[in-house]
This record gives C-alpha cells, sequence and structure tokens, in this order.
C-alpha cells in the first residue's frame, strides 16, 4: 500500500489518522516501511497491523511512545509482552522487516505464538515447517512461524498436519512455476534488479493467491449446488 492507502485502510478505527502521523511513526522508529526504486514509501499488511496496535496502544493504554517502541522491539525478538497478548492475535503479523531476528526459538513458541512445541514438531515431521539449529538451540524462521498459526487456526475446522501434505505439494508447484517466470530478471546482479525482483515476486504472489480463492470458490459452490 502507498502512505495514502494505508490511511484510508486504518480510518474506521482510527478516524484521525494522517498522513503526517505515520511519517511521525517512522519518524520515531515504530515503523520502517520499505522503498519503491523512485523512494516511495511501501507498506505491508505486517506494516497496517504494527500501526494499528501503536495506535490502539497510545489510545486504550495511554502508553508513550518509547514505552512502545519497547515493547515492538520484544515482539521483534519473538516474545509478546504480557500486556500485549489479549491485543495480539498474530505476533508475526506485527514484525518490523528489519526485525532482530527472523528465527523463533522453539521453546519461546508457547509464549511467543501460542503455539505447543508438540504441536511445532507434529508441522515440522509433515514437512510443512522446517526446525532449524540456531545459536540458541532449536527455531523456526519468521516465514515458518506465520505457516504454523495458520495450521493452528485450521485445527478448529478439524483440519489436522497429516491433511496439509497437499498444500505443500501446491505450494512446491507455484513456486516452480513463478521461478521460471522470474528466471530472466535474476540474470541481471544491482540493487535496482533485485528490488523489481521482490516487487515482481509480490506481485506474481497476490495475482495466484486471487486466482487461487476464485477457483476454489467456483469449486466449492458447485460442489454445494450438487449436494442433495
Amino acid at each position: 500500500m502507498t502512505i495514502g492507502e494505508l490511511v484510508e485502510s486504518l480510518l474506521p478505527a482510527h478516524p484521525d489518522l494522517t498522513i503526517s502521523k505515520v511519517r511521525f511513526l517512522e519518524d520515531e522508529g515504530l515503523i520502517d516501511p520499505a522503498r519503491t526504486s523512485g523512494g516511495y514509501r511501501k507498506f505491508s499488511t505486517n506494516e497496517a497491523a504494527r500501526v494499528d496496535l501503536i495506535l490502539r496502544l497510545q489510545r486504550e493504554q495511554f502508553l508513550p511512545l518509547a514505552v512502545i517502541r519497547d515493547k515492538l522491539k520484544e515482539v521483534d525478538k519473538g516474545h509478546v509482552p504480557e500486556d500485549l497478548r489479549p491485543m495480539v492475535t498474530r505476533p508475526e503479523a506485527l514484525l518490523s522487516p528489519d526485525a532482530e531476528t527472523a528465527a523463533v526459538p522453539l521453546e519461546t513458541v508457547q509464549t511467543a505464538l501460542g503455539l505447543p512445541v508438540p504441536f511445532v514438531r507434529e508441522l515440522a515431521d509433515f514437512g510443512l515447517v522446517r526446525i532449524v539449529r540456531g545459536d540458541g538451540g532449536e527455531e523456526i524462521d519468521r516465514d515458518d512461524s506465520s505457516i504454523a498459526r495458520d495450521c493452528w487456526e485450521l485445527r478448529k475446522f478439524g483440519v489436522e498436519p497429516r491433511h496439509l501434505k497437499m498444500f505443500l505439494n501446491f505450494s512446491e508447484r507455484e513456486a516452480v512455476l513463478l521461478s521460471q517466470i522470474l528466471m530472466p530478471a535474476t540474470r541481471q546482479k544491482t540493487a535496482d534488479s533485485r528490488q523489481k525482483l521482490a516487487e515482481s515476486l509480490e506481485e506474481l504472489m497476490s495475482l495466484s493467491d486471487g486466482l487461487t480463492r476464485g477457483l476454489v470458490r467456483r469449486a466449492v459452490s458447485d460442489a454445494f449446488e450438487d449436494a442433495p
């Protein structure tokens, strides 16, 4: 999102939010949006969630920005402070792009992500997440923590890790296709080309997600229409 689109998306919850306020939060080091090749700010959904939390902490808990900054540093390290947990359902969605660590120690996934360690190990057994050996012991990276959270939420519908192997197969096939599409762009090694490659990948993934949702929605609708 552009900074204007970010403000517009958050206005229903924060009617007094302005572009100047968002810029101020950036100047204070609470958010760090990416930049396009032309220098324009570009906000991810993670940054939007981060801004939303900052504004709620200011409004509901009257916390100064210095205190909020310290709490967000803990989140970036994989630890959600006790008083933030009722307000944070997806800790990984708050991580800044330059979080101090991109990994969550396995021993802290219960407190940091709300996930039982045995569940994460079960996901690893099915290849859905990867447990690696870091400096402090076993850990999962930022992307895998998000995958683990989604898998945990699916349990409310009776979907267990053993049912999710097909998603892994689908993702591997999609990765091969996207890699083939982007292959010509990887031959250039400049910083600008890497930025364009990252932007193209994000756009391709967004289009792919939309196409998948549309096809699945149509298929499910057909299935229910045929049901007695």
